[in-house]
């Protein structure tokens, strides 16, 4: 795809500089294609640095001229911080998107090591805010305040130069900042609408920024999405809503089957280990402790994993790096072994029953030395609450066998939702029970 260019106004100070930085990363995860040419500039709220900010109200303080640049056609995206958006916005502006954004909580930043309680009676406490000074009178009566401008390095100077014994900031300006090591308390009570969360604003005639952007907005209702796998995804993308509904159940099979126990009796003979799944991996290593092994024995092993996640789940139970296909299935696994120097393998499998007989196959054409054994079984899991799936936006499957118990426990694959197939094999074969060529 062509990619696209953005001509993006911001603010000149650093942390402005990390909100667009922000926006620009969460929006590449959406569309790759896109670019961002930025404009900083120094806006009135950041030239007067006498006026109090206790008292401004909605205003174009800290937006007027960066806004300006999209009147003027100068630019086709202004980034805010969501919380100083003048109300109403200038005519011929809108807002694109609402960010998800960061902490909202106000923090009391104080000196390394210091409390509130080691504060000297009536210490000085700088905020440009009187709802701040509200909540820090919450934790201490006593105190007194002083007023705050500048920028959030300026502000902490304060506490360096021994001019406050406290500082009022945004938790979210420490996050984007990489402040979070600062010794800080978090202030009781809520805070202002939209703190720690960005406003994108465009033109109003501009609908192919408003679409681009859409998908960072976080005033639309979250996707519900109903995420089949056994266990959820170790990161979950802010903007969607997981439904956890683990759809089928492992059942390991009996340690002493006569498969298992000879296959695991032979182990210190094998010159490779397989693994095609996480499951075959937390399994495969319960028997391993059952046999009297030790991850010394592994050592002198070449571990090769179907992909990252099986990878991690390995990586849990030993310290050897596995090797990982570049392309993530068992097809890409034979181009891996195609290309290892190997001189009379003995390869051990550990499986489920429902693995493909792809390596198999692939072991016996090449009339090299192989064990496989079956180490568990997948069936649906009948334990699962009743599911309304009218409340479904989206369906996420994981594995061949999602697929095939979900069809067994709602009769089929609705095709008024968005599926979602997570690899090559379970999108080959959703496509296969859609009925698609």
């Amino acid at each position: 795809m062509q990619s696209l260019s953005i001509k993006v106004g911001a603010r000149s100070s650093a942390l402005s500089k990390a909100q667009v930085k922000e926006v620009y990363q969460e929006l590449c995860r959406h569309h790759a294609h896109i670019l961002f040419e930025n404009t900083y500039l120094e806006t009135t709220g950041d030239k007067d640095r006498i006026t109090s900010l206790r008292h401004i109200g909605k205003t174009d303080f800290f937006t007027k001229e960066v806004d300006l640049l999209l009147l003027s056609q100068q630019c086709r995206l202004a980034i805010h911080s969501a919380k100083d958006l003048p109300e109403p916005l200038p005519p011929g502006l809108v807002i694109s998107a609402i960010t998800h954004g960061v902490d909202p909580a106000d923090v009391l930043v104080l000196r390394p090591g210091q409390t509130i309680e080691d504060l000297p009676p009536r210490a000085c406490i700088a905020t440009s805010s009187l709802r701040r000074e509200e909540r820090v009178k919450e934790l201490r009566k006593d105190l007194t305040f002083c007023d705050l401008r500048g920028t959030i390095p300026e502000r902490l100077e304060l506490l360096e130069k021994g001019q406050a014994d406290g500082v009022v900031v945004a938790e979210a300006a420490l996050i984007r900042l990489n402040l979070t090591h600062l010794n800080r308390i978090k202030l009781p009570g809520e805070t202002v609408p939209y703190q720690g969360q960005l406003a994108l604003i465009c033109r109003e005639d501009d609908t192919e920024i408003l679409e681009l952007m859409s998908c960072l907005d976080s005033r639309k209702p979250k996707p519900q999405i109903l995420y089949l796998g056994i266990d959820l995804p170790d990161q979950q993308e802010k903007s969607l809503n997981f439904i956890h509904y683990p759809i089928i159940r492992i059942h390991p099979r009996a340690f002493h089957q006569s498969d298992i126990r000879e296959g695991f009796q032979d182990f210190l003979s094998y010159t490779h280990l397989i693994f095609t799944s996480k499951n075959a991996v937390h399994i495969f290593f319960k028997i391993f402790s059952h046999y009297k092994y030790t991850t010394h024995h592994l050592h002198n092993k070449e571990v090769i994993c179907v992909g990252s996640q099986t990878a991690k789940a390995f990586a849990s139970y030993a310290t050897l790096s596995p090797l990982i296909p570049s392309v993530e299935t068992a097809e890409g696994m034979i181009d891996l072994l195609q290309g290892l120097p190997l001189a009379n393998p003995y390869f051990f499998w550990p499986h489920s029953a429902l693995s493909r007989s792809v390596l198999t196959d692939f072991f016996i054409q090449q009339k090299w030395r192989f064990r496989e054994c079956i180490l568990y079984d997948t069936f649906l899991n009948k334990n699962l609450r009743p599911l309304d799936l009218t409340l479904i936006d989206e369906i996420h499957f994981t594995s061949p066998s999602t697929i095939n118990a979900f069809i067994e426990k709602f009769g089929g694959l609705p095709k008024s939702k968005r599926l979602k197939a997570i690899g090559p094999i379970t999108q080959s074969h959703l496509m296969q029970r859609l009925n698609f060529p």
